[in-house]
This record gives structure tokens, sequence and C-alpha cells, in this order.
């Protein structure tokens, strides 16, 4: 093989390479190759060191080869950046990100993601997967079990990461089981294979996991001891599996260090680290409206989380509720109208404001990553506050952009009545 053929074969390698210099702008790097090349044609630079007779072929050929070499080199750079895609069930439809995946009865629901990784959510689990980009994805476990097995790919770079309550766990490619429990705030891991980090508010530096081992975390506070023995506040332990260790009740907050002294670490500093019950108490301190007044887009919807993580819904819906007066057309005021909804119907029981709030995202981001989520909801929450008409218009509204989505059964209940 020689010549044009020879340079097609070395086309990947060299592409692949090419991509780790692009600084990110792949695009522009191929809109200069193409101008380079019209432009070498333009000047007659082809087949000009060749004999007459074979230059008009050459020529030809060697125009064919370089398009094709372009256009091969532009879909391997879109393929490299593609963002990574799922399907929910066996054979099920391709998922949407924000909305719900729920396994409501034994049944386990399993997800199958694009380039090889899966997870399978166990019974009366709940899970979201909020965003992915070519090396993995953002997920949320709101409740209960799956199985995660992420794939490992070393060339484009793995980068999961699953949100349980204030737990965050990376991963780079692993197997493991995760557990969480929203009303005792614990989160349960038995490590199968690789290893994962597990940051949170009460442990002072991300825990490691590796295969054979356990984690049982929680960040709520140790109910007090008798007064003859110590009190106990330490992270709850890591155990093998062959010999697995009994958590504690639970893990104190006090267990994490401060930072540095209170006058001089900020709220802003303490919730960046993952303190969020301290830098609440520091907000509160400096004045939470004052601090809800000063922060910016991203640290008010960050201030919302800390408090919703401690336990302080009234504060996060003060943060939220800031975030949409300051910055009213932003994508984060159209998910703070949806963490407000949640709030409400969750939390409250107020159905009436979470129809509000639903209401809101959905008409604010009619196509928005969580606009699924947002109609069912709206549908469940009309229903419990006694509006039927409202539901069975919901009902019709989710079957008829969602027939096969995770509240399609509850909508066809509805409609049934």
């Amino acid at each position: 093989m020689e010549g044009g053929e020879r340079r097609i074969t070395e086309l990947g390698p060299k592409v692949r390479d090419a991509l780790d210099s692009t600084g990110g702008d792949a695009a522009g790097v191929i809109r200069a190759a193409r101008e380079g090349l019209l432009a070498w044609v333009a000047n007659g630079e082809l087949g000009r060191a060749w004999p007459e007779g074979r230059r008009r072929w050459t020529s030809a050929r060697a125009i064919v080869l370089g398009l094709a070499g372009l256009a091969a080199a532009t879909a391997v750079v879109v393929w490299w950046r593609l963002p990574v895609t799922f399907r929910v069930g066996p054979d099920g439809p391709a998922g949407r990100l924000g909305d719900l995946i729920e396994a409501a009865g034994t049944a386990p629901v399993p997800l199958r993601f694009s380039e090889g990784s899966s997870i399978v959510v166990g019974a009366r689990g709940r899970l979201r997967v909020l965003a992915a980009d070519a090396g993995g994805a953002r997920l949320l476990v709101e409740r209960g079990p799956a199985d995660v097995a992420i794939r490992h790919r070393p060339r484009r770079g793995t980068r999961w990461q699953l949100e349980a309550g204030s737990f965050r766990v990376l991963v780079t490619g692993t197997r493991f089981h995760v557990d969480f429990s929203p009303e005792r705030q614990t989160l349960a891991i038995d490590q199968q294979e690789g290893a994962i980090l597990v940051s949170g508010p009460c442990l002072p530096e991300p825990l490691r996991v590796e295969a054979g081992q356990t984690a049982r975390l929680s960040c709520l506070p140790v109910a007090s001891p008798p007064a003859d023995e110590p009190a106990s506040t330490a992270p709850a332990p890591i155990g093998t599996r062959a010999a697995p260790v009994a958590a504690p009740a639970a893990a104190a907050v006090a267990a994490s260090p401060p930072l540095a002294p209170a006058t001089r670490v900020g709220w802003r500093e303490l919730i960046a680290a993952g303190r969020y019950a301290e830098g609440l108490r520091a907000a509160e301190r400096a004045g939470f409206a004052r601090a809800c007044q000063s922060a910016a887009e991203s640290e008010l919807a960050a201030l919302a989380d800390a408090a919703r993580f401690s336990g302080r819904q009234a504060r996060a819906v003060e943060a939220l509720q800031a975030l949409r007066r300051r910055y009213p057309r932003s994508e984060a005021a159209a998910t703070a109208a949806f963490a407000l909804g949640r709030i409400a119907f969750e939390q409250g029981g107020s159905y009436d404001a979470a129809v509000r709030w639903f209401s809101t995202y959905a008409a604010e981001r009619p196509s928005g990553p969580l606009i699924g989520d947002a109609v069912g909801r709206l549908m469940e929450a009309r229903q419990r506050a006694g509006d039927r008409a409202g539901a069975r218009a919901d009902a019709e509204r989710y079957l008829g952009r969602f027939p096969e989505g995770p509240y399609a059964g509850f909508a066809r209940a509805i409609l049934a009545e």
C-alpha cells in the first residue's frame, strides 16, 4: 500500500493525536484544514511535481482522497465529542435528561448507555440522569438501590458522578452497588471492582472505597450516648466484603473539622468545600437575606442545595425565590421553579403550590430537560389537590409527548377513571 491509500490508513491515529492539541476547538481545526485544502487546489499545488501525462489524473485522485480524508476526519471528531446517550428498559425508548426513572414494583429497571456502561435501578428505586457529555454522565439517586457498572475508557477519559443527598460519588470505571435512604440520609456502598471516591459534608476528605470494601455513611447527628460512654462522631467505617463492619447509627457533621477559624472563612467557601451545614450557619450569621441579595446566580443555587441537604427547607425556598427574583429569565431560575415544586410536593404536601411551580417550569421551559418530570408531577399534584379535570388534561398532555415515560402508567390510570 502506498501513496494516498497509505495516508488514508494513517489518518485515524493522526486525527486522534491531533484532537489532544485542539484546545477544545476541533471545529476550528477542521475549518482551517478545509480552507487550506481548497486554497491548495486553487493555487495549482496538486501534481506540480508529476509528469504532465499523469498530472490531471493524479490531481483529481488527490482531490477525491483529500476530501474523503476530510470527511473522515470530520466524522471522527464529531463522534469523539458526542455525549453518551441511554435507553430505559431492555428494549425501551431513548432516555431523556432529567426524567424520573423509577422501579415502582419489584422488577428492576435497566439503563444501558451508548458507550457500554449500565445501571440497574432496584425495587422502589428512583434515579435521574441530569447531564451527559462525551466522558460520562451526572446522576441523581433519589432513593433506593442501584447496581452500577461504568466502563473505563482511558483514551477519552471517563467522568461520571452520582449524587445522593449530600454525598457525591466520583467514578472513572468500576462496578458497585449503591443504596440511598432519603429519610435517614444514609448511603451504603458495596464495591465490586475498581475504586470510587465519596465526598460529603461529614467527611473531612474524600473517602476512597476499593474492590471488596463496603461503606455505610450518614451525615445526620449521632444520638447522645449514656453519660458513662464516650460520644462517637466518626463517619461510618469501611469493611471488607468477607467481614463487613456494621455502621453506627450515623456520622455526625461535627466529625468534619472546620476549614479555618469562622472569622476567616465565609459561607461561599464552606459550601464550595461541601460543608453544607457549616456554610448554611455561616450564611445565617452573616444575615441570610443579605447573603441571598449579594450572591451570584450559581452561589444562590448552591446555597439552596446546602439548605435542602441540611433539612432546612424554608431556607431553601428563600434562596430559590431570591434566585428567581434576581435572575428571572435564566435557566437556573426555571430549574429553581421545578425545585420549589418538589419541595412543596414532597415536604409540605402543599399540592396547590406544587401545581403553581411545576406549571411555571413547564411554561418557561416547554422543551427543557426536566419537562417530562414536571408534567408528570404536575399531573400527580393536580390529582392530589382534587383537580380531576386538570389531572386528566395533564395526563393527555403527558401521553402525547411521553407515551413510554415513567409516568405513563399513572397517566393511563387517571384517564381510565
